[in-house]
């Protein structure tokens, strides 16, 4: 069985919005949808479990009651860090074997062959992430020094990331760290390895004004080249 966790626990507070980011407008539709689509269009039979925070309940709920076709199997309130609401998605999924995917519910421009190529992947080794080349140079900096790093041998890391979904709860069982940036870190932290797969440019997330505007351009330019995309 294979299984999502939407995460969108967030009220978007960097965006200055009264609107959470992931329900915000992007092309007539919210960006929740549109990433909804994209999992869709890769896994038609996919179970979803969506992570809100409690204040955004009633919006999902008028959402779905005007565009139904986007109704998830479940609806979850999430937790103090994004370790929080990943462990309160996990928790309502159904017992019994399966590979689950985390995605951000504001990456609304995945592909769905980075998609399929995640699951895969997983189902092969037990856990996979995509991810990119870094384009800029990146400096590490201390108190004494600052020193470039060899962009050459940095990735940067995108979602979904999916895993086995039986090793990810014992996982989760765990107390959260600060060191628990995504779920790849917290499944490593059982001396697990995950597959590197080949992530997507496109899968940008949407988490400032400037990324809703770069969005919204992306869309235009994409309908214009694409029909149906």
């Amino acid at each position: 069985m294979q299984y999502l966790i939407l995460v969108a626990g967030g009220t978007g507070t960097r965006m200055h919005r009264s609107v959470a980011k992931q329900f915000l407008p992007l092309g007539g539709r919210p960006v929740i949808f549109h990433t909804l689509a994209r999992f869709r269009e890769a896994l038609p039979q996919l179970h979803v479990v969506l992570v809100l925070h409690e204040s955004l309940h009633a919006t999902w709920e008028s959402l779905v009651s005007e565009s139904p076709e986007m109704a998830v199997d479940a609806v979850v309130t999430g937790g103090e860090e994004r370790f929080h609401s990943v462990r309160n998605g996990l928790a309502a999924l159904p017992e019994g074997p399966g590979w689950v995917a985390i995605h951000d519910a504001v990456r609304p421009f995945v592909e769905p062959a980075t998609i399929q190529r995640c699951y895969a992947a997983a189902e092969r080794v037990g856990a996979a992430i995509p991810v990119v080349p870094v384009k800029d140079t990146i400096r590490r900096v201390d108190d004494a020094r600052n020193a470039p790093l060899d962009r050459a041998t940095l990735r940067a890391v995108q979602t979904p990331q999916v895993f086995d979904l039986a090793a990810l709860r014992r996982a989760y069982a765990a107390d959260y760290e600060a060191r628990f940036t995504d779920d790849a870190s917290v499944w490593e932290a059982q001396g697990k390895s995950v597959e590197l797969v080949e992530g997507d440019l496109h899968n940008i997330k949407i988490t400032t004004p400037e990324d809703l505007l770069s969005a919204e351009a992306f869309l235009d330019l994409r309908s214009e080249g694409s029909p149906g995309a």
